[in-house]
């Protein structure tokens, strides 16, 4: 492995130090104080200068993440708030989406608030409000790495309607500026459901700033309404936070490789600094750019999945709603890492397609 800009083996690291928690590891907590009390979270630390939060309280989602002291993630203005100040009506999820690398939406609505046949849906679903059950932690070494796995599942379910589970598997490992989510998604029900899973990957200041550029190999970039499309030409390059400034949201169509995968990444130059997501089009189709320059609300959402933010309703009437069937698992795999310095960015960007 590459640790501290040396090469060390296995053996070499474990003669130089006490104990792994020196160099890296998982430290597990209890969030305190405000809205946030009560909330379990997890810090994990690579020994790369890349180290993230889980939060099991939430559906174990990703809060904060940094690279040698360089914020990757925004955080919102609500902060870490506990599941049980939900508000599921219409906007109000807003009141609880902290943001962070990564919030959960789905299982069953992601997007608008909507009446689907009769039933009242909010903004984005009730996933990303659920704790974790069955926490479990491990670290072990394998084939010369030193690997550390956090997994929890969260069931979705109500009383004559959706009984759906998410087995979420996060992985780092020793040395690594990365991390790699497994999801699996089970109807443990006995009834088909709609199933919306979308992947809010939420991206801010440094690593968002006029200096930076979204890079994805795309096939076509349409605007989501009228207010987006005075943007489409500059759906690529960012600006300053800027007062009264109106979200806009695109939707890329992206090529793949053979085996489907692709990636989407947001690089600032002027701190040589940038991430990427890697997703497989089989599993999550759909990719929407959030593009959000105000003032505070400075953010870039980068989120794959199986649908659009549409809501339920118009996914439905649009033919896009997938569903689930009773026994069905759907599996969805997904890899976040950084971009440091000059080689690994131009690289990025040749694999994209040129410059910017």
């Amino acid at each position: 492995m590459n640790l501290f800009g040396m090469e060390l083996s296995e053996k070499q690291l474990i003669e130089s130090i006490g104990q792994m928690s020196q160099v890296a590891g998982m430290k597990r907590h209890i969030l305190c104080g405000g809205r946030a009390e009560g909330v379990e979270a997890v810090d994990v630390k690579t020994g790369s200068g890349f180290q993230f939060t889980v939060l099991p309280g939430r559906a174990m989602d990703i809060a904060w993440a940094e690279y040698n002291g360089i914020p990757l993630g925004w955080i919102s203005k609500s902060g870490i708030v506990a599941p049980q100040y939900y508000e599921p009506e219409g906007l109000s999820w807003l009141r609880s989406f902290f943001g962070g690398v990564l919030t959960t939406c789905g299982l069953t609505q992601a997007g608008a608030p909507c009446d689907d046949q009769g039933e009242m849906l909010g903004q984005h679903g009730r996933i990303g409000n659920i704790p974790a059950e069955h926490v479990n932690m491990d670290a072990y070494w394998q084939s010369g790495q030193y690997i550390m796995k956090l997994r929890g599942s969260m069931v979705e379910a109500c009383t004559f309607n959706e009984n759906l589970k998410l087995t979420r598997e996060i992985k780092a490992v020793l040395g690594d500026s990365k991390l790699y989510i497994h999801d699996q998604v089970e109807n443990i029900g006995y009834q088909p459901s709609p199933l919306m899973l979308l992947y809010h990957m939420n991206f801010g200041f440094p690593i968002v700033s006029q200096y930076s550029r979204l890079y994805a190999d795309d096939i076509s970039v349409a605007a989501r309404d009228e207010a987006a499309k005075p943007g489409i030409g500059i759906y690529d390059s960012f600006q300053m936070p800027t007062k009264g400034y109106a979200e806009q949201v695109f939707f890329h169509s992206l090529r793949a490789d053979a085996d489907g995968y692709t990636s989407v990444g947001i690089i600032n130059k002027e701190i040589n600094t940038g991430i990427y997501i890697k997703f497989n089009i089989n599993q999550l189709p759909y990719f929407t750019e959030w593009k959000m320059m105000g003032q505070q609300d400075y953010v870039v959402g980068l989120e794959p999945g199986n649908c659009i933010p549409e809501g339920r309703a118009a996914a439905r009437n649009n033919g896009r709603l997938q569903f689930i069937q009773p026994g069905e698992i759907k599996d969805v795999d997904i890899e976040l890492a950084v971009l440091s310095g000059e080689q690994s960015i131009q690289e990025f960007i040749n694999d994209m397609g040129g410059n910017k």
